[in-house]
Formats: C-alpha cells, sequence, structure tokens
C-alpha cells in the first residue's frame, strides 16, 4: 500500500449474490449492453452513409448502376470511414446512456481515479507482451479456422478474416494521427467503458471473480468479427479485466488498450510488421511475465484489490 492507506476498489463493490435468479437476469442485461454497443454503432454508420449519398445524389434517386459505381468509386466496401467512425460516434451515444443507467455517481462505480505513476509504468509493459502472446493466438486460430474451410457453413464466414494485410489495405492514404484517434482511442475509451466499466462489474458481482472475468471477455471477444480475431483478442480482454480490478481505474485498462492499438496501427501504417517466432518457452515465459506485472501491480497500487465489499 502506498502512505499506509487502504481505499475501496470499485470495480469489486458488490451486493449480496441475488441466486440463481439473478443469473438470467445478468446474463440479460449483457446481452443488451453489447446489442446496444452494436446498434449505436450502427446508427452512426447508417447515419454517416446517409450523409455521403445525399452529398453525391442529392434527393434524386439513382438508378442502380449510378449507386454501384458509386460504391465502387468511394471504395465503401473497405473504407476507413465505415471502419473507424461508428465507434468514434458512438460514444456519444452510450455515455449519456451509461450516466442513466449508473445514476448519478457512475464516475465512482466504475472507476474515474487517475492512475498512479506506477499503475501506468506496470501496465503499460504488458502491451508488447500481450500482442506478441495475442498473435500467436491467433495465428493457431487462423490455421484451425482455414483448416474448417471444407465445412460449409465454417467456408461461408471465411472470408471475413481479419490480418495486418486487410488493415493495411483499409488504412492505406489515411492521415496518421486520424487513425490514432479513431481506431486507437475511440475503441479502446468505448469498449473499456461497456465491458468492463459496465458489464464487467456486474458480471464479476453476479458470478464471482473467475467466471466473471471469463464471461466479460469472452463478451468482448465475440464484437471482434471473425472467429480467429475473436480467440485472439479473449486472452487480452482477460489481461484488460484483471488490471481493472487490480487497480479500480478504468483508466488503466483504458490505457492499455490504447497503447495496444497504437501498436497495431503503427506496425501496419509504416509496414514495420515482421514474424516473430513464438516457441513454447517463449509463451510460457508470457505467463509467467504476466503474473509477475500483476503482482507487482497489486503491490504498488493504491488500493486492496480483489477485495469485495458489501455496500453497493
Amino acid at each position: 500500500m502506498q502512505g499506509g492507506s487502504e481505499q475501496r476498489n470499485p470495480c469489486c463493490v458488490s451486493t449480496p449474490p441475488s441466486g440463481r435468479s439473478g443469473w438470467g437476469r445478468t446474463l440479460f442485461v449483457t446481452m443488451l449492453w453489447m446489442c446496444g454497443f452494436l446498434l449505436a454503432q450502427g446508427l452512426v454508420l447508417i447515419a454517416l452513409v446517409s450523409v455521403l449519398y445525399l452529398a453525391s445524389f442529392g434527393w434524386s434517386w439513382p438508378q442502380e448502376p449510378d449507386v454501384t459505381a458509386w460504391i465502387l468509386e468511394a471504395d465503401l466496401d473497405r473504407s476507413f470511414l465505415l471502419v473507424g467512425t461508428p465507434v468514434l460516434g458512438a460514444i456519444f451515444l452510450l455515455l449519456p446512456m451509461i450516466r442513466f443507467v449508473e445514476g448519478k455517481q457512475f464516475r465512482e462505480r466504475i472507476g474515474w481515479r487517475t492512475p498512479t505513476a506506477d499503475e501506468v509504468v506496470i501496465s503499460l509493459a504488458t502491451v508488447c507482451p500481450i500482442a506478441l502472446f495475442g498473435n500467436w493466438v491467433y495465428d493457431q486460430a487462423n490455421v484451425w479456422w482455414q483448416a474448417s474451410g471444407d465445412v460449409p457453413w465454417l467456408s461461408a464466414t471465411a472470408l471475413h478474416q481479419t490480418s495486418l494485410d486487410h488493415l493495411y489495405s483499409t488504412f492505406q492514404g489515411v492521415p496518421y494521427p486520424i487513425l490514432i484517434v479513431a481506431m486507437a482511442l475511440a475503441p479502446a475509451f468505448a469498449e473499456e467503458l461497456i465491458f468492463r466499466g459496465v458489464l464487467g462489474r456486474r458480471l464479476v458481482r453476479q458470478f464471482g471473480i473467475p467466471a466473471g472475468i471469463l464471461l466479460s471477455s469472452a463478451a468482448f471477444a465475440v464484437i471482434h468479427g471473425s472467429v480467429p480475431h475473436a480467440i485472439a483478442t479473449l486472452p487480452v480482454g482477460i489481461l484488460l479485466h484483471l488490471l481493472y480490478l487490480q487497480t479500480g481505474t478504468i483508466w488503466v485498462p483504458v490505457l492499455v488498450h490504447f497503447a495496444n492499438n497504437m501498436l497495431a496501427i503503427t506496425l501496419v501504417h509504416f509496414q514495420l510488421q515482421s514474424t516473430v517466432p513464438a516457441s513454447p518457452l517463449v509463451i510460457g515465459s508470457l505467463g509467467i511475465y504476466f503474473v509477475m506485472m500483476l503482482t507487482l501491480l497489486s503491490i504498488r497500487s493504491p488500493i486492496r484489490p480483489f477485495r469485495p465489499v458489501t455496500s453497493a
């Protein structure tokens, strides 16, 4: 502890378990928030496409060939605007909803405390290792996914795989600062508010820490599109939730999430990506490293991690 004082961890604030009758309600609320998060992005996407359409055709209804030519000319099938802008715009729809659901003290409930220098340094020390581990998981999942191509219902979605090459084709020509804001900062802030600050707290309170972390991380992974990408995102979500519980401030997972996104975008934008061999020894060493960092973080954090209290 720092300064001999002990602070309450808002992430672990809990009420007595509501029993099995509360499980279904908690999972239903989780699904509602996930759908709401996707719906908010969909609304922003519809609004964006509508504005682009009106700017190109006005209020007239063009012929189908003209619409097809417009889509191809604007490169809307892989446009950066359609990838990055919805998450950025969804923040302005989500914040009022979080404020309404969590009440006037939503900052205290979520954990709005400014992290200490020790928390920032130790947490950021996990960014490169988790990126390496996530890339290894993605490679393994992608091999399995491609091997499933002979199965009809699997091969139908095989076209939606995510790779650094696909990201490069999407980001090509977009200024680097815009990429950082729309593809690194906006998703980090929005997704951490939803999947750690809102959903994660409820799931941990209802199901306990291990199950709550797994459920919130699984929900976080599901929204990331392709199956290989979702599987690779799962360990990232687990680490982010552990950091959240260890520090009690939402800004730590936001910062790590942002740094992880920025690392990927930087490698893609400047074409710095390279294949890093990941042997079982390296993967095992990464696991030990994460345990050491989380232990060090629990020592240097000014709160008492993983200590539930009974007040709401």
